[in-house]
C-alpha cells in the first residue's frame, strides 16, 4: 500500500491509500510513510509492483479509478528515477526530484543535484538493495520540513518544540531568508487601501511596535521615560517640601497646599506627550474601534482625562477651589486627580514582565474567583462567631459584623485586632487556619499558569524566528 500526499483541496493536506492496479501516478508528490523495522505482509503482486519501484526505471502504476472518478485529478505517468528515497529515523519518505527543484533550496536540492559519491556526504548512510538514502534525524520533525516541499509553508505542530523545529529547520537548510519579492504580499497589510495607507504604517509601526526600527525603539525609550517623569511628579508634588500653600482669595488663611509650579510645567509637559502619542494612535489605526477598546488603550486615555476636565472647568471659568463647598462635585475632582496614578499602568505596555503578570491573572481568573468566595465565606462565618463573642466585652472592637470581616480578613493575612475572649481566641485560630489553606492553595494554581504564559512567551519568540515567508506558526498552546 502506497499514500499519496495530495494538496490540492485549499491548501489542505491529504492522504490517499493507492493501489497499483495500472495507470498513472495521480498528484504530484508521494510519500511511502512506514517503519522500516516493521514487516510487511504484501501480496504477490504488490510485491513485485513495489520491487519494481524501488530497483528499476520503469513506469510506476500510480492511480486508482475511484478516486480519478471521484475527484478528477489529472494523472500522470511517472519513472522511478524522478524519486528519491529517504529513511529518516526508520521512516521511509519519498519525493519527486521536480518538487524539490520547484523549492530551490535545502539539503534536498544538493542530495539530488549531487554525483553519488557527493550525495554520501550529505546523507548518513545508504541502503543499496532499496536505494534509500538514511538519515539519522527525527521523522516527526521532518514531517514539518516535508510539508514544506509540498505548499512551501511551514506549520508548527502542537506537540512539537519551536526550537527543535528551527534546528531542523537549520540541518535541512529551509531557514534561509532568502530575497523574496512576495514576502510583503504573503504579510496581510490592513493599510493597503487606506487614504496615506503607506505613511499610516510606518507612523503606526513607530507607535505601536517598538522593535520594529531604530526610530520605533526611540519613541518607545522616550514614551517610559515621560511616563517616569510623571510617575516622580505626582510623587513629589505630595511631600511637603515642594508644596505651597493655597490661601482663600483677600485673605491670609490657608485652604490647601498644591505642588510647585515647577512639578505642574513638568505635568503639563508629560500630559503633551501622552496626548500626542494616543492622537496618533487613534489616527493612524486600520481599526479605531477595535483600538479603542484595547485595554492598553483604555489606560492610556485614563491617563489624560482627568487633565482635560480640569482644563474644561478652568476655561469655563469654574476653580476646583470653587468646588469645595460642593462636596459631591469636589470628590469628583479628587477622583481624578488619583487617577493620574495610573499612568504606571503604561508602563506594562514596554514590560514583557508586566505583561506576563496581566496574562497570568487572567489566565488564573477561575481559581481567583473561587478563592474569593471561599475567603467570602469563611471571612462571613469567623466574622459572625467572633461578633456574638466579643460584642459585650468591655473594650471590644468588634461593634459590628462589618467591623468584625475587616478583623476575619486581616487575620487571614497578619495580626490586627486581637480577641478577649478564649472563645474568641480560638476563633481567631480558625481563622488563621483556614487563611494559610485558601491563601496557599490558589498559589500553585497561579505558579503554574505563570509557568504556561511564559512558556507561550517564548514559543512566541521562537516563532517570530521564522522568516515571513514560512508564513505564521500558531501557538504551542492546544
Amino acid at each position: 500500500m502506497k499514500w499519496l500526499r495530495h494538496s490540492g483541496f485549499s491548501g489542505s493536506n491529504y492522504l490517499h491509500p493507492l493501489r497499483e492496479i495500472g495507470g498513472h501516478q495521480q498528484g504530484s508528490s508521494l510519500i511511502d510513510v512506514g517503519n522500516s523495522n516493521e514487516p510487511k505482509q504484501e501480496s504477490s503482486s504488490s510485491a513485485s509492483a513495489a520491487g519494481a519501484l524501488v530497483s528499476k526505471p520503469e513506469t510506476v502504476a500510480l492511480t486508482n479509478t475511484h478516486l480519478h472518478n471521484r475527484l478528477g485529478i489529472v494523472a500522470e505517468s511517472a519513472k522511478s528515477d524522478d524519486f528519491i528515497r529517504l529513511n529518516v529515523g526508520g521512516q521511509r519518505f519519498m519525493l519527486r526530484k521536480d518538487t524539490i527543484k520547484h523549492r530551490g533550496v535545502g539539503r534536498l536540492l544538493s542530495l539530488i543535484n549531487a554525483e553519488q559519491d557527493s550525495r554520501m556526504k550529505l546523507v548518513d548512510g545508504y541502503f543499496s538493495s532499496t536505494n534509500e538514502y538514511y538519515l539519522e534525524r527525527s521523522p516527526a520533525l521532518f514531517n514539518v520540513v516535508y510539508q514544506f516541499y509540498m505548499n512551501g509553508q511551514i506549520h508548527q505542530p502542537s506537540h512539537l518544540c519551536p526550537i527543535d523545529i528551527l534546528d531542523e529547520l537549520a540541518y535541512w537548510g529551509c531557514d534561509d531568508d532568502e530575497d523574496n519579492d512576495s514576502q510583503d504580499d504573503e504579510t496581510p497589510n490592513l493599510f493597503k487601501h487606506l487614504y496615506m495607507g503607506e505613511l499610516r504604517k510606518d507612523i503606526w509601526n513607530i507607535v505601536e511596535e517598538p522593535a520594529s526600527s531604530r526610530k520605533a525603539q526611540i519613541f518607545a525609550t522616550l514614551s517610559v521615560l515621560f511616563v517616569l517623569i510623571s510617575i516622580l511628579g505626582l510623587i513629589l508634588g505630595s511631600i511637603p517640601e515642594f508644596q505651597i500653600p493655597v490661601k482663600k482669595p483677600n485673605s491670609t488663611e490657608v485652604i490647601d497646599n498644591e505642588p510647585h509650579p515647577a512639578l505642574t510645567y513638568m505635568e503639563y509637559g508629560c500630559i503633551v506627550w501622552f496626548t500626542i502619542e494616543y492622537g496618533l494612535k487613534m489616527t493612524v489605526s486600520p481599526h479605531r474601534k477595535r483600538t479603542f477598546f484595547q485595554l492598553l488603550n483604555i489606560i492610556d486615555l485614563m491617563a489624560i482625562v482627568p487633565f482635560f476636565i480640569e482644563m474644561f472647568l478652568f476655561l469655563i471659568g469654574i476653580n476646583t477651589e470653587q468646588l469645595r463647598d460642593l462636596k459631591g462635585a469636589f470628590l469628583v475632582i479628587r477622583i481624578l486627580r488619583v487617577l493620574r496614578v495610573i499612568r504606571v499602568l503604561k508602563l506594562g505596555r514596554y514590560s514583557s514582565g508586566l505583561q506576563m503578570f496581566g496574562k497570568t491573572l487572567k489566565a488564573s481568573f477561575r481559581s481567583l474567583t473561587m478563592m474569593a468566595c471561599v475567603v467570602a465565606t469563611g471571612v462571613i462565618f469567623f466574622s459572625t462567631l467572633v461578633y456574638f463573642l466579643e460584642k459585650d466585652e468591655p473594650g471590644s472592637q468588634f461593634y459590628s459584623i462589618p467591623a468584625a470581616c475587616w478583623w476575619c480578613i486581616v487575620t487571614m493575612t497578619t495580626v490586627d485586632l486581637t480577641p478577649i475572649t478564649v472563645p474568641g481566641k480560638l476563633v481567631a485560630t480558625g481563622a488563621i487556619a483556614c487563611g494559610v489553606l485558601v491563601l496557599a492553595l490558589p498559589i500553585t494554581i497561579i505558579v503554574d499558569n505563570f509557568m504556561k504564559v511564559a512558556e507561550g512567551e517564548r514559543n512566541v519568540n521562537a516563532a517570530s524566528r521564522f522568516p515571513r515567508r514560512f508564513g505564521q506558526l500558531p501557538s504551542m498552546n492546544p
